[in-house]
Order: structure tokens, then sequence, then C-alpha cells
């Protein structure tokens, strides 16, 4: 026999609510002000809760940053089967970072030039759903023939990345004064073209 959950108590509501009250409100100080200049303390008193709860429902401030990192890879957990649905890799690779693109621009150009800041140590985590999803698709790249075997798939991995970092740095430099999907778009076909 499934058992049922049991429904949430007003307390854990509450909590709940706190905590994405908590999350919000350092998002946008953080992509307003830069997560160096951000306190915890700047954090609470804007979401109107002490000290205290903020460290019950986050150990630091680098937890913040966890779970903005979360929320990529849960993004990119909702649209694997949109982007799994190509027929090929090669075409699995381009709405990959099409995506990757769409996010950082509902976003929104501070959020990424944030993100871009900090140099944490999960932000390279290969281990991230983001990063698997991205291996899977260029080993199937590599093994159904549309990229040459000439590179590991590791090192294809790598280079996608640093042209994908490349673009989304250039785009906060500029301003936000192009559209990054098109950006993306060109840019992924032609790095797509040095691996066939």
């Amino acid at each position: 026999m499934i058992k049922k959950p049991l429904p949430r108590t007003s307390r854990a509501v509450r909590a709940i609510k706190t905590k994405n009250k908590l999350l919000k409100t350092a998002t946008r100080l953080i992509d307003k002000y830069g997560y160096e200049e951000v306190t915890i303390e700047d954090i609470s008193k804007q979401a109107g809760v002490s000290v205290g709860a903020f460290y019950h429902y986050y150990k630091s401030k680098t937890d913040i940053l966890v779970e903005l990192f979360k929320q990529i890879d849960q993004y990119f957990k909702q649209n694997e089967p949109k982007i799994l649905s190509h027929k090929n890799a090669g075409e699995r690779l381009t709405q990959f970072f099409q995506y990757y693109a769409d996010f950082h621009t509902n976003r929104g150009l501070d959020h990424t030039r944030s993100i871009l800041r900090v140099q944490a140590p999960f932000f390279n985590d290969r281990s991230r759903y983001m990063f698997v999803l991205l291996t899977r698709i260029i080993t199937d790249a590599c093994e159904t023939g549309v990229f040459t075997q000439a590179y590991t798939t590791e090192k294809i991995v790598d280079y996608f990345l640093l042209i994908m970092r490349g673009l989304l740095f250039d785009w906060v430099v500029e301003s936000g004064r192009y559209d990054l999907s098109e950006r993306v778009a060109t840019d992924i076909e032609i790095t797509k073209r040095i691996f066939v």
C-alpha cells in the first residue's frame, strides 16, 4: 500500500516561504551590489528576518550561491526532454547551449555578472547536472560520428564550456548590447565545426 504524504503544517509552509524570501532577497542584493559587497546582515534586514533566522536556513552566504547554481541545474533537468528530443547529437548540443543562453538572458545581465565574479569550487563541479547532461550529449556526438574521435570527450566538453563562458563574459562586458541567444547559436555552430 502506498502511503500518501502528510499535508504540510502551517509552520512548515512558513519555513519554506522564509527560506525562499531569503534566497530571493539575497539574489536581488547580490545582483545589484555584487557578492562580496552584500553581508548576511544586509540580506536578513531586507528580508525582514533576524540574522539567526538566516543561519537557521543557510550556513553561510556561500550556501546562497550553491542554491543559485542548483537553479540552473534544475532548469536543465526540467528541459532535458526538450533538449534530447532532437534527432542528432549536434542538434542536441546546439539546443543545450540555447537553453544556457536563454537561462542567463531571462535572469538578466546583473545576475550573470554576479555569478561570473564568484570563484567558488562548485562553479566547476563536474558532478552537477548541467555538466553531466552536456557530457552525455558530447559523448553521444563522439560515439555516433558527429564529432571526430581525435579528442577525448573531456577535452571537447572543456572547450565548449570555455567558449560558453567566454560568450557570457563578453555579453556582460558589452552590457548586453547584443542578443545572447543569437550570438550563441552562431558561435556554437562555428565551434562544432572544429570537432567534425
